[in-house]
């Protein structure tokens, strides 16, 4: 069998060509809500960004495929970086291995604890919520909730519970709300309090 070993310039070449391609992507996809999350294991944004080498490794290794090049609405210094969108499918960090911190050749992205992943904070959006808005039941973001992260109360209405909450993106990605969720994941400390979900003094 032929030794199947890569050369450097090889190797460049090929981060080169799924970098060219992964910006295309970026450029053309819908951004969506605009929130940007990131893999779980991912460094301080400074040091993630600067490190990333774009290559799109951590993206074509994700399994259920929730990770996409950021585009250009995220600024130049973000562009092709893997972003997390929930939209896209939850994140399976307790299934998958951390394929992407495995994927990853530059240690961009390294394997936390199942512990310590904290990915980002979901909240609703009260004005958008069926239950909340309507008065309806739906249950939908309680029952894919894996990690009690979510409560109702005695009207039947979604809390979320932000010590609890990894940020894995079952709820955004199961909510029937259309077109946009009523509950979505934001970065660590940028969920929003009034009219959230997290505000748990409120009724």
């Amino acid at each position: 069998m032929r030794d199947m070993k890569v050369g450097r310039r090889d190797f460049l070449a090929l981060g080169m060509t799924g970098a060219a391609a992964l910006f295309a992507y970026g450029l053309l996809r819908d951004q969506g809500s605009g929130v940007l999350l990131r893999p779980p294991g991912a460094q301080d944004e400074a040091a993630f960004a600067t490190r990333c080498l774009r290559c799109g490794e951590c993206v074509r290794a994700c399994l259920t495929q929730c990770l996409e090049p950021a585009g250009k609405g995220f600024g130049a210094a973000r562009l092709w970086t893997p972003r997390f969108n929930p939209a896209l499918g939850k994140c399976e960090f307790e299934l998958c291995g951390r394929a992407c911190a495995q994927a990853c050749p530059v240690g961009a992205i390294r394997e936390p604890d199942d512990a310590d992943v904290r990915i980002g904070t979901a909240a609703v959006t009260r004005s958008k919520c069926i239950a909340w808005n309507e008065g309806k039941a739906c249950l939908v973001c309680y029952e894919r909730c894996s990690y009690a992260a979510i409560e109702i109360d005695s009207r039947g209405r979604p809390r979320v519970l932000a010590d609890k909450c990894t940020g894995c993106g079952a709820c955004q990605n199961t909510c029937v709300t259309c077109p946009d969720p009523a509950i979505m994941v934001y970065s660590p400390g940028a969920a929003p309090l009034e009219g959230g979900g997290n505000n748990r003094r409120g009724n």
